[in-house]
């Protein structure tokens, strides 16, 4: 929490941004730091370096303290310092800033709602974000088998809360290669990106429930034992398999009506 004496609605309005463009997916792109500044600008800060330090210090207190108090708190104290007309700014600057990089992930739409609700401008925020020119980053014309392999992989290493190490990440890559021996590298490093950012806008079961379907259906029940296989291999990838990796899989197992089992396997 902030004691200092200097914060100001500026840094609440720099909380609320950053919780949006880093706090939804854990990165902070060019654009979105490009569309962050020239709205902090808008409020008068100051000169690019007074808006620099506003942003490192909102993000340092959203860094490192209770985030998620920290945002509440600044949306509550923004909701009574800012005049209705510069609330109705401030929704529009968070959509600026979540089309930045091109893509809407539905967190940030959530997020948005939320603010936007809390300021009673959910009518808005539906209206604005009905018109956005980013792409809704979940699943489109481009999403294919291969996608919704890399999306199980990462939904079983990162299933018992672990960072995904660039082993990990190696793996699935090389994994999916098998799949797709005549692709390059590279774009199966897209596909792993592309499964990171659905992933990171916190699937829903349903999400995950429409994977498994999708899986089952297309794939022959030896194909299905060799996802099997890459799931166990990328859950080792980290040189352990914990046991919330061993039941998810399991799961996986027991809904493609594969009767295997995993022993010898702890974490």
């Amino acid at each position: 929490m902030h004691t200092s004496d200097d914060w100001t609605t500026t840094h609440d309005l720099a909380v609320v941004y950053i919780a949006l463009a880093y706090g939804t997916d854990r990165e902070l792109s060019d654009e979105e730091l490009r569309v962050l500044n020239e709205a902090l600008a808008t409020r008068g800060a100051g000169t690019g370096a007074a808006v620099r330090e506003v942003i490192v210090e909102a993000a340092t207190v959203f860094v490192e303290g209770d985030a998620e108090d920290e945002v509440r708190r600044a949306m509550q104290n923004l909701r009574t310092s800012l005049g209705p007309q510069e609330r109705r700014d401030t929704v529009r600057q968070l959509i600026r800033i979540a089309e930045a990089d091109g893509v809407l992930l539905e967190r940030e739409q959530g997020f948005i709602h939320t603010l936007a609700e809390s300021w009673s401008l959910k009518e808005l925020s539906e209206e604005l974000l009905e018109d956005t020119s980013a792409v809704v980053q979940r699943r489109g014309e481009d999403w294919g088998l291969i996608h919704e392999l890399a999306f199980l992989y990462i939904l079983v290493a990162h299933s018992a809360g672990k960072d995904l190490s660039g082993d990990t990440i190696n793996v699935m890559i090389n994994r999916l290669k098998e799949w797709r021996p005549h692709q390059p590298e590279e774009q199966m490093r897209e596909v792993v990106r592309r499964a990171l950012q659905v992933y990171a806008d916190e699937p829903d079961q349903e999400l995950i429930r429409d994977s498994v379907e999708a899986l089952k259906e297309a794939l022959p029940t030896t194909h299905r034992l060799t996802v099997l296989d890459d799931l166990h291999t990328v859950a080792q990838a980290d040189g352990t398999i914990t046991r919330t990796e061993r039941e998810l899989i399991h799961s996986l197992a027991q809904a493609w009506d594969l009767n295997v089992r995993m022993n010898g396997h702890s974490g």
